[in-house]
């Protein structure tokens, strides 16, 4: 009977640790109140269509730590299941690697979803095709029924159920502006979209829907820090492009946040979007 060398003893024993594994570990944990900060936010839903996924958000977010505490998670998982001297073993014959590796493919954690449920709900508007001209006090009954019904048009909501908010909303936008949504909700919802997008295929259609319904419409002056606000009555539903997107905060980038008009903890009425996955259109190459 041949002998059974030691390299192959070893690798026994490493494949009899993998074996008695879990099938899933947290090795990442975050501490009750940790949060991302609003630059780290800023960073997350900057215009990247390249940038997907969570190595991409690990990076912008500059959490190189986390690198380290997934290692001391391994290691606790590793003690528990090997001694010191198994361990400096199967180090000795190049195979406790399999099992730290073994360890780490069965990580459940999601320290990057725990961090954005930490941070709270956000205040984000997205842009429309639509725009409020300024000067509204010179406008005929005419003219502002008509702006006042490309703002509709924009939004896709009726006008006449809207007329009274419709005409608010030009008579106050002062200095014009761009037509928005406004709301404020979950961080990881957005982000979830938005990471759909950015890792689809460059020739794919939009694989994600965004529906608001009943949502507050904003016109939004970035240039003088003006605007106004109203609820509508209705569903905006669009394809969603990461683009029309802003995290609206004191330090946005871009000219002037709602934020900067009418400071911070501001509560829009509208609701949340929903954001349905409609199809991923499979692209061919040759």
């Amino acid at each position: 009977m041949a002998e059974t060398s030691t390299d192959e003893f070893a690798q026994a024993a490493a494949d009899l640790a993998i074996s008695r594994l879990g099938e899933k570990y947290d090795l990442v944990y975050i501490n009750q109140g940790d949060h991302l900060s609003e630059e780290q936010l800023h960073r997350l839903f900057a215009e990247d269509e390249n940038a997907s996924g969570l190595d991409h958000a690990e990076d912008v977010l500059d959490l190189g730590w986390l690198d380290e505490n997934r290692y001391h998670g391994t290691q606790h998982v590793l003690g528990e299941l090997l001694d010191d001297d198994a361990q400096e073993f199967l180090e000795k014959h190049d195979v406790l690697d399999q099992v730290r590796h073994a360890i780490e493919e069965r990580d459940q954690s999601d320290p990057i979803g725990d961090l954005m449920n930490g941070t709270g709900p956000q205040l984000f508007r997205y842009r429309l095709d639509g725009e409020a001209e300024a000067d509204p006090w010179r406008f005929s009954d005419a003219k502002s029924e008509e702006v006042a019904r490309a703002l509709a048009t924009a939004a896709g909501i009726d006008f006449w159920d809207n007329v009274g908010a419709l005409q608010e909303l030009v008579a106050h936008s002062s200095y014009g502006g761009g037509l928005h949504i406004l709301w404020r909700g979950d961080v990881r919802a957005v982000w979830d979209a938005v990471n759909k997008i950015r890792g689809a295929l460059p020739d794919a259609e939009p694989t994600i829907t965004a529906q608001w319904t009943d949502p507050e419409l904003l016109v939004l002056d970035t240039w003088n820090g003006s605007g106004h606000t109203v609820k509508v009555r209705g569903t905006v539903r669009l394809p969603f492009e990461p683009a029309r997107l802003s995290l609206d905060t004191i330090r946005a980038p871009g000219g002037y946040s709602w934020t900067n008009v009418v400071g911070g903890g501001y509560q829009p009425e509208g609701d949340e979007p929903q954001f349905i996955e409609t199809h991923i259109e499979e692209a061919q190459h040759g």
